[in-house]
């Protein structure tokens, strides 16, 4: 299944001035097999698992001369190590925090050949190692998007039409048709390994298995990075972020009876795992709007759809034999689906960070689901679940942050409105393309 970060991957490949890379992102969500793939450009790969082979470490232990350590791993490994042909991945690398060092010096002395480090857990190391600004890159993947989950499914030139021809009117057909696209893939989710048991026997019950099995290894994880007595506060936020979609996230609404800090520890060690993410409040005032954060005020998000489900217990196979009954229908569960969207498009050199606006005066609340920065613009964005709905507070922060326009995005066809652009659930990721068009010819 083709991911979008094998082209960032293959331009960087070509690059005269690239640096060494690390990929982060949550377990399961498709590192290791993304390398692999780019290995294929390659006459020669190797591939090292700290946590399959924790003996490799021995290299990393003395010298942190490139040229040592490469000459030693091709002498035990009987494979060429050689700079514009060779890629050298370390996977699991935070198992081995001195190979996470020595990347700077492959940078210095070892410049040409293609170096990569990925890890699930690589954060909790991260935050203990100095890395000098300038000798590495990084880049963020996330579960599969909704464009990628129709090139799995074999639709790339209908993922390609959406992309460059968004406003134009479809056939309802087509669009009823990518709206069950988008029902399925809401329900299945982006992990690599459910699409993948869907494509092969859309068995939604074999579907379920796996998603299962990824949430135990998401929980057995628990204890590689926190401390014992942290185990319960993870497993109760774990399963409390699913209930508490699309409100602002309250640790009461867990349990009256544990401290907030023991929950809002527990939530930044999942949030460095990769399984959630914080969508702080931002008053908005201007650019970026991460200078305008309330770090108090936030809502959490699940990292994938599908799995957010089956932790709330939801039956899917239901949804599949009865197609008028869709997840998008449930604003929370249609929110995280827009915000996971816009994750999946960010720039993948940039760890993603999604922001929301609430107004809140006697008699005058208004919330919009997320605000985002475009072309140096504020933009505000509704989520309607159903096909109509008013956009009371759309308007409202139109009004007061002098926004040029807003876009709503919901089940309906393309259409732009005086100052509110309307984009279907499937065109989120032209949404770019989309704003810049708007921005020259209807505001």
């Amino acid at each position: 299944m083709k991911r979008d970060l094998i082209n960032t991957l293959l331009e960087w490949s070509k690059s005269k001035d690239r640096k060494p890379i690390l990929i982060r992102g949550a377990r399961q969500v498709g590192k290791s097999w993304l390398i692999r793939e780019l290995g294929k450009n390659f006459s020669h790969y190797i591939e090292l698992n700290f946590e399959e082979n924790p003996s490799l470490e021995s290299f990393f232990k003395g010298n942190l001369d490139p040229k040592e350590i490469t000459t030693q791993l091709s002498n035990y490994l009987g494979i060429p190590i050689i700079p514009g042909k060779t890629l050298l991945f370390f996977d699991e690398i935070q198992a081995c925090p001195r190979a996470i060092t020595a990347l700077r010096y492959f940078y210095e002395k070892m410049p040409d050949l293609h170096t990569i480090g990925a890890g699930s857990l690589i954060e909790f190391e991260l935050q203990h190692i100095s890395t000098p600004v300038g000798r590495i890159d990084n880049l963020y993947l996330y579960p599969m998007s909704f464009g990628e989950f129709l090139v799995a499914m074999g639709r790339e030139n209908l993922r390609n039409q959406l992309k460059t021809n968004i406003t134009q009117t479809l056939p309802d057909a087509l669009h009823q048709q990518l709206l069950s696209f988008v029902r399925d893939y809401t329900i299945i989710g982006g992990m690599p390994a459910v699409i993948k048991k869907y494509i092969e026997t859309q068995n939604v019950q074999e579907c379920q298995k796996i998603q299962t099995g990824l949430i135990e290894t998401f929980q057995k994880d628990f204890i590689k990075y926190a401390k014992r007595a942290q185990i319960k506060y993870l497993r109760l936020l774990f399963e409390a972020i699913p209930l508490q979609l699309g409100n602002k996230f309250t640790y009461s609404h867990i349990s009256q009876e544990i401290k907030s800090r023991e929950f809002s520890t527990a939530l930044d060690l999942l949030e460095m795992a990769g399984v959630a993410h914080r969508v702080y409040y931002s008053s908005c005032a201007g650019i970026p709007l991460g200078a305008m954060v309330d770090l108090k005020k936030f809502k959490v998000m699940f990292f994938d759809i599908g799995l957010a489900q089956r932790i709330l217990g939801i039956d899917i196979k239901p949804l599949f034999l009865t197609p008028d009954i869709t997840p998008i229908n449930k604003g929370a569960l249609a929110e995280l689906l827009v915000g996971l969207e816009f994750m999946a498009y960010s720039d993948p050199y940039q760890k993603a960070k999604l922001h929301y606006w609430q107004r809140e005066k006697r008699g005058s609340q208004s919330e919009v689901d997320y605000v985002i920065s475009l072309f140096n613009q504020i933009i505000p964005v509704e989520v309607k679940s159903g096909s109509h709905g008013r956009l009371y507070s759309l308007h409202r922060f139109i009004e007061e942050k002098k926004a040029k326009y807003g876009i709503k995005i919901s089940k309906n066809t393309y259409t732009s409105l005086k100052k509110v652009i309307e984009v279907p659930f499937y065109g989120i990721e032209s949404i770019l393309a989309t704003a810049q068009k708007a921005t020259m010819t209807t505001i």
